[in-house]
């Protein structure tokens, strides 16, 4: 059984930290400016003695030598970027933030794909923390389990496991960013961090709560990626038998995704259910160094997807050709109405459906030869249908989504808690034949979703693509990170000037060459479906058809299989719900299985759309499951 670290052999020292590199072979390359050296199996003794040298194995993800060149000209550097591990100490002669200078870490550039995700989250107030993730379960649980010193050596545990979690971010510019990892010297250090991202909450109302994360100011930030939550609603944590308790991880989504979250939540709740007899804490057989040479540090994606070997510069040509033809594929033109009825608001509705309609909708779904994710996607196209009577039929709806990525990456030992995801789209009819009932054309349209899925699971180009894609969504997020920093330069300096000047479009030159710069950024790209709103989508240059893409599913399947459940002694999870803070505008459904339960949980902005529509909508999806997923006999 899992156990606990605690303050037992917390006062030695590190011995030996290893932080694999991994992805593409070797590649000589010119050792950056600011760059120590990179981590590969190395003893932490030699970071303590004398100045730190310099290396030139930095490595680029295979391929990246090919596609990235282009766009890093632009950028000022024609240098193939590489995501490596490096190591920063007192003698490093250079360091983006002297806030780390003082003491030994190690540093690595965001890929892509997190590089899109971190600009998309930075901005002010309650703007900030664009999908800033969640996971919510609901439990009941024996008291003793949920003393405070147990649960702190819970978070501690789960923390050294997997580094990004008490990580920051170091961030330049929009091509300088880095995440920063400093190792605790002891197991009270370890401890101290662990404690500063955790809280222990009474009376509290979860709905207020999440609420809160959602809508109020933001709960992450640069300095604090992660943070833990346990609350209950009683009055105390220190109930005689047993009562209820909610557990709250929350994690920005450059840091990882929602594998990862559940994943790190069993780990979570079976350290929470070991040694069930303790009253004082787990206990521990593991010492500081043990714990943290488990698992290395974690790459990017980029750098860990596995692409063919040996391509070279004409192959990856064609996959950059492939890529933007199926990209011109993307035909979507339908999107729910919007309106500007105040400050963004996300509601989370969710409905569950008890085990014994759960067995019936997923027996339906295998006698009709598909599953309750492909059904999903057919069900919200003809909810869109029924609650839409005002459409062009001559356009179809796209709905994108997000794919796990884990199973393209390379079998490294580094810790699996780090964003892997991909994305695809699913493109079916907007009108309902007037020949065919309605069953047969939601159960035809489920086994189209079906084939699409595979089509883009099981094909070729799936990896390549899955890197062109992350570079152009980097490129879109530093465009619009420029255009927002504009915008905050200009509203700063409007502030400063006279007020006899304010208002009459006076600015300096380099904002508007920043702007233009930006402009024509953001007008050169091809359209990328999950991140285009329809007013983006349709402003770009020349496109043949629309790629507006009506809303956004995220299937998380059967989440019983990630969650050892029989193990949990003295614990009864009854409720999962979960999401992330929202753009303006913004609406994604989430579907999955959950203690034998289908659940349907919609985030999207109550003052993004017209009155009425989603709503709508929502209706028309629960009357779907009734009619079409439960079969009357």
């Amino acid at each position: 059984m899992p156990t606990v670290a605690t303050d037992q052999a917390g006062r030695d020292s590190l011995a030996q930290l290893q932080a694999n590199g991994s992805g593409s072979s070797p590649r000589s390359t010119a050792a950056l400016p600011s760059t120590p050296f990179r981590v590969d199996h190395l003893d932490v003794n030699a970071l303590t003695e004398g100045p730190v040298p310099t290396s030139p194995s930095l490595r680029t993800p295979s391929g990246f030598e090919f596609v990235d060149l282009g766009d890093r000209s632009s950028m000022g550097d024609s240098r193939p970027r590489c995501f490596d591990w490096e190591v920063y100490g007192p003698d490093s002669p250079q360091s983006l933030n002297l806030t780390h200078a003082s003491k030994q870490c190690f540093k690595r550039r965001l890929g892509p794909t997190e590089v899109s995700y971190y600009l998309g989250s930075r901005g002010e107030g309650v703007e900030s923390g664009v999908n800033d993730m969640y996971l919510h379960i609901g439990f009941r649980a024996e008291s003793h389990l949920m003393i405070t010193e147990r649960l702190l050596n819970i978070w501690t545990e789960i923390t050294l496991r997997h580094q990004l979690l008490t990580s920051s971010v170091e961030y330049h510019d929009v091509h300088e960013i880095r995440f920063v990892y400093e190792p605790p010297t002891s197991m009270a250090e370890a401890k101290r961090k662990a404690k500063s991202l955790m809280e222990l909450r009474t009376r509290q109302d979860p709905k207020a709560l999440l609420d809160t994360y959602l809508n109020g100011d933001r709960t992450l930030s640069d300095e604090r990626l992660s943070y833990l939550i346990f609350s209950t609603a009683e009055a105390s944590f220190d109930a005689a038998t047993e009562q209820e308790y909610d557990m709250y991880l929350f994690s920005a989504h450059f840091l990882g995704d929602g594998m990862a979250l559940h994943t790190t939540a069993n780990e979570i709740f079976t350290l929470l259910a070991d040694n069930a007899d303790a009253t004082e804490g787990a206990a521990a057989v593991k010492n500081l160094e043990a714990v943290l040479r488990e698992q290395a540090l974690p790459q990017a994606m980029e750098a860990k997807l596995v692409t063919p070997e040996g391509w070279g510069r004409m192959a990856w040509a064609g996959a950059r050709v492939e890529y933007n033809q199926s990209q011109a594929k993307l035909i979507g033109g339908h999107a729910f109405p919007r309106a500007k009825l105040g400050e963004r608001k996300t509601l989370v509705p969710t409905v569950a459906y008890d085990t014994a309609k759960t067995k019936k909708i997923l027996s339906n779904c295998k006698i009709h030869g598909t599953t309750i994710s492909h059904a999903v996607f057919s069900l919200s196209n003809l909810a869109y249908i029924r609650s839409t009577p005002q459409r062009d039929v001559e356009l179809p709806v796209m709905i994108y989504s997000a794919l796990n990525m884990r199973g393209n990456l390379t079998k490294a030992d580094d810790d699996w808690y780090h964003i892997a995801i991909g994305y695809y789209n699913i493109i079916l009819p907007s009108f309902l034949p007037s020949t065919i009932s309605v069953e047969r054309t939601f159960w035809h349209r489920s086994l189209v979703v079906r084939k699409q899925t595979s089509a883009v699971l099981k094909g070729r180009w799936l990896a390549p693509r899955s890197k062109l894609m992350a570079l152009e969504r980097e490129r879109r997020s530093i465009g619009f990170e420029r255009e927002d920093e504009r915008r905050r330069q200009q509203k700063l300096a409007s502030a400063e000037l006279p007020s006899q000047l304010q208002g009459l479009g006076i600015s300096f030159e380099d904002d508007a060459t920043e702007s233009k710069l930006a402009s024509n950024l953001a007008k050169t790209l091809a359209p990328v479906a999950p991140i285009v709103t329809p007013q983006l989508a349709e402003s770009t240059t020349s496109p043949k058809a629309p790629s507006t893409a009506l809303m956004g599913l995220s299937m998380l399947g059967n989440l019983d299989a990630m969650y050892a459940h029989k193990d949990y002694h003295g614990i009864q999870m009854h409720t999962l719900t979960t999401g992330s803070r929202q753009r303006a505008g913004a609406i994604l459904l989430f579907a999955y299985t959950f203690v034998g339960k289908l659940w349907l949980s919609l985030g999207y902005d109550s003052n993004g759309f017209q009155q009425g529509v989603i709503e709508l909508w929502w209706t028309e999806m629960q009357k779907g499951v009734d009619e079409l997923l439960l079969p009357s006999n």
